[in-house]
């Protein structure tokens, strides 16, 4: 009887070691939310593949702790609400670590980078301030802090704002000569400079870093948080994200 007892003892532990582990661990999908229209962080091939700097790092990510990442498409005022729906584990999509966003999810950074305002080369309205905007044309991509920073702005000092529903659209404003500056990221600048060589220019830097961030739901802190966490550090120090900076022409410096 006493043999039996040990015994049940015994199942029980493991059962419970079993369920303790299965409940720490991701699963094995790595599900995660993205808006593709902001190159070289995440964009689509002409097959409609999702690619970039954040896909390559959600596959490297996921393999830390031996998952799969898959991409899933969302427009981008709607990636938050869709973690917090469960609709998928995490959020990536150079999107800044912000106040707002912190009060809805946990948030694990990855990359620091700065905002600038792109014009046509040459720079022939001579915009090197954000208020030498005043009277002018600004793209925009839809429903980021740039448009709610703008905003802000055009109610100060007047100016023409068209919004986009990609960082891509927007770029392409100053291209054709629609407007006269878009407001986007210096990683965004980087890579549409090279595909677009010498037409486009930087007018003005932002002295204030920005932070690109992971987003996941707060329930999971301490499980698939804390993997995220784990998992970023890991990459950091085995080089695999200043790779891939240097893979989409980022700074090395922004992921150090």
């Amino acid at each position: 009887m006493r043999r039996i007892a040990i015994a049940l003892v015994g199942a029980a532990v493991a059962v419970a070691v079993l369920a303790a582990g299965a409940s720490g661990r991701a699963a094995a999908t790595f599900k995660w939310c993205t808006d593709p229209t902001f190159p070289p962080m995440e964009y689509t091939t002409t097959s409609g593949k999702i690619v970039g700097f954040d896909a390559d790092m959600a596959v490297a990510l996921a393999k830390t702790w031996g998952g799969t990442a898959v991409a899933s498409k969302t427009a981008f005022p709607g990636l938050i609400p869709a973690l917090n729906a469960k609709k998928c584990d995490a959020v990536i999509s150079g999107i800044f670590i912000t106040p707002d966003r912190t009060k809805q999810a946990g948030v694990v950074s990855y990359m620091h980078t700065h905002r600038v305002l792109i014009v046509k080369a040459g720079n022939p309205k001579s915009i090197h301030s954000p208020n030498q905007l005043k009277g002018l044309v600004v793209a925009v991509q839809t429903g980021t802090k740039y448009e709610e920073y703008l905003k802000a702005l055009k109610a100060k000092i007047g100016f023409t704002l068209q919004s986009y529903p990609g960082d891509n659209d927007a770029v392409a404003q100053v291209l054709l000569g629609r407007a006269d500056a878009v407001l986007t990221q210096d990683t965004s600048f980087a890579f549409q400079a090279k595909a677009h060589p010498g037409k486009i220019a930087v007018g003005f830097t932002f002295a204030a870093s920005d932070q690109f961030g992971i987003y996941y739901r707060k329930a999971d802190a301490a499980a698939l948080g804390q993997q995220i966490k784990d998992g970023v550090a890991r990459l950091r120090v085995i080089g695999t994200l200043a790779k891939l900076a240097a893979k989409y022409k980022i700074p090395v410096n922004t992921v150090k």
